[in-house]
């Protein structure tokens, strides 16, 4: 008995969508890619159900004819290429003639289409492939598909899926892309019956790169110029290398007006900002490429996202060059900008106290004050001042200097907030001192035991803290011998321990609501995962189409880096895979993280000393919870092994 035998036409034409058609987005990218081929310059696009039980798809087109449209959607049916010669270039962005066959088995498909000078238009009701209906319709020119109930008939499908908010931002990049890459065609998005995206359609690249980025992205950009080198042009928008995010979300790369993920391009995007952003953050913009159709193999992979170059470097070079010269001949250096002080009537006579003037954080030397009359210094730029209560007279320490208050929910030392979790005794605080700079020797500040740092009570592991190397590793020593420890990983460590206890984590108010733009497809995981955000001590609401307002944070976290921690956690929801228990934990552990002591930060000796004392006291500190290590011991034998002080 035979083994081997021919599928049926229909589970073929089921299997082969399973390679085209992954989502709702995968079926709106090849329609809309069929819309830009027929010449069209509108395209409106709207969804209901995240485009999973209705997807239309209108456009102005050149439209099919009554003979044209039904061919359509058979399997391997294209206008696009003729002879093998077509596909060494390939110039439009469909050409396989798979996609409307593989939409059609797998969906409800209505099509309505007119010719321009046509008197009549055609309409086509498709299911599982089969035309039920084809007859004469009164439509306008261009083409209109209707798909409706993707999946129906392959139930199994239906649970790969996410939920409807998520689908619909996978839609929304789709468009983006479109929009991009064909500025000269007006978009619009309509979703649940609202719309959330549109372009003009005037041919000026800068409209949907302020749609697609948003206005203070945008802001922060700078033209890459067209130009010319290895016979390729490459043009776009960049950031400045201020303007970095904390992951390659917005990084769009175009092939001939095609979308594409090319490591190639990426890298020399990031090579070109190389010395010039910090570590840690990624430039974002949209870089375009353009090239002979023959230098380029687009026929990769059935999505078509994926390209192969003839020559790397060549293309390297050429997108690199580009993008250096738009950072090195613009001013990268942020804009600051501050209103002059108002006069402020003078106000009866009261018994007020005195504040001085500081920069942020940074102490500003006080103004003298002679006998009982004080008088206050209008600073120069108020919006870049905040005023604080004056500090208790302190004494004169050599060696030492003051550190900066900081603002956390309860009232707490630098080093204590920092560091540790047991709030200090309530007694009138002093003038914070932190130790000696390394060249000074310690041991000769016996008046450091007089102020607030050393108000902590240790825990008294019997370790004794030496120092730190690389302003990274905690040194100290015990009757066993050396202990190392990372201080950023045993800190991350504690700080993630003291999290998942708290039953409700304590949140600190930022002083204006922090407004943070998000991609579609990063606005869909935040939106799908905002109640876990919130249970990771954010208090986060919708502001606007891909955009969120953040009211408060953890109390632990810095307040400075809001938009890059949110950024990091819409990241960490979009690649997740686990169950939502799980999901609250990489949550919590990004919190972590990102409060953490950083490595390379200088630390006191009371610093290292509280930390050293935690660490050991608590066994659950052995790996940070990325696994790496914390503690590594190296045992007085080991020592004396090495220096030859015992044989074996």
């Amino acid at each position: 008995m035979a083994i081997i035998h021919e599928l049926s036409p229909h589970l073929a034409d089921l299997i082969a969508a399973g390679e085209v058609v992954e989502r709702p987005a995968s079926v709106a990218k090849e329609l809309i890619e069929n819309s830009i081929d027929a010449g069209s310059t509108r395209i409106t696009v709207e969804i209901e159900n995240g485009g999973i039980s209705y997807l239309r798809i209108a456009d102005n087109g050149c439209g099919m004819s009554a003979e044209d449209a039904p061919v359509a959607f058979r399997r391997h049916a294209t206008s696009k290429l003729r002879t093998e010669a077509d596909l060494a270039a390939i110039g439009t962005l469909g050409f396989r003639g798979e996609a409307l066959a593989a939409i059609s088995s797998v969906t409800r498909i209505d099509l309505f289409t007119r010719q321009k000078g046509a008197i009549a238009g055609l309409h086509l009701h498709l299911e599982a492939g089969d035309i039920q209906t084809q007859e004469e319709a009164g439509c306008p020119e261009g083409t209109t598909i209707v798909v409706r109930d993707l999946f129906y008939n392959t139930p199994a499908r239906m649970k790969f899926l996410k939920k409807d908010f998520t689908e619909a931002g996978y839609i929304l990049g789709v468009v983006q892309h479109a929009a991009l890459s064909h500025p000269e065609i007006a978009f619009c998005l309509i979703r649940d019956g609202k719309q959330v995206f549109s372009t003009d359609g005037k041919g000026k690249l800068l409209a949907p790169v302020f749609a697609v980025f948003g206005k203070e992205m945008t802001a922060n950009m700078i033209e890459v110029p067209r130009s010319e080198r290895n016979g390729m042009t490459v043009y776009g928008y960049i950031v400045k290398p201020h303007a970095g995010r904390p992951n390659r979300s917005m990084q769009h790369f175009f092939v001939n007006g095609r979308y594409v993920k090319s490591r190639l391009m990426q890298a020399a995007l990031e090579e070109a900002y190389r010395n010039a952003m910090i570590t840690g953050k990624y430039p974002s913009g949209t870089v375009f490429l353009e090239l002979p159709l023959a230098a380029v193999d687009v026929n990769v992979h059935p999505a078509k996202t994926e390209v192969k170059f003839s020559q790397d470097k060549p293309v390297f070079e050429a997108v690199y060059v580009a993008c250096k010269n738009a950072i090195a001949s613009n001013d990268n250096m942020p804009n600051l900008t501050h209103q002059e002080k108002q006069t402020v009537t003078q106000k009866p006579k009261e018994e007020i106290p005195v504040y001085t003037q500081q920069r942020f954080a940074v102490s500003k030397p006080e103004t003298s004050v002679s006998g009982t009359e004080k008088k206050l210094d209008a600073p120069e730029l108020e919006d870049f001042f905040v005023a604080v209560p004056p500090r208790a007279k302190k004494p004169s320490l050599s060696g030492t200097y003051l550190s900066a208050p900081r603002i956390i929910q309860e009232e707490r030392s630098d080093i204590t907030s920092y560091l540790s979790f047991d709030a200090l005794p309530s007694e009138p605080k002093k003038a914070d001192v932190i130790q000696p700079t390394p060249h000074i020797d310690v041991k000769q500040e016996p008046v450091a035991e007089s102020h607030a740092v050393q108000t902590l009570e240790p825990l008294d592991s019997g370790a004794r803290v030496i120092g730190e190397c690389f302003q990274t590793y905690l040194i100290a020593e015990d009757q066993d011998g050396l202990i190392l420890i990372d201080k950023h990983a045993a800190h991350e460590r504690l700080l993630f321990n003291k999290l998942r206890q708290e039953a409700q984590i304590p949140q600190q108010e930022l002083l204006t609501p922090v407004i943070v733009e998000l991609t579609g497809e990063e606005a869909s995981a935040v939106q799908s995962g905002i109640e876990e955000i919130r249970k990771a001590g954010f208090a986060i609401d919708g502001f606007g189409e891909n955009s969120f307002a953040v009211r408060s944070v953890p109390a632990y976290l810095d307040s400075a880096d809001v938009s890059g921690v949110i950024c990091e956690l819409a990241e960490k929801l979009m690649n997740s895979r686990t169950a939502v228990p799980d999901r609250l934990d990489d949550l919590i552990h990004t919190v972590a993280c990102k409060a953490a002591i950083k490595a390379g930060k200088a630390s006191t000796l009371t610093e290292l000393q509280d930390l050293c004392d935690r660490v050991l006291a608590d066994g659950n500190v052995q790996s940070c919870p990325h696994g790496r290590p914390t503690t590594v011991r190296l045992t007085k034998y080991e020592l004396d092994k090495m220096f030859k002080r015992v044989n074996q």
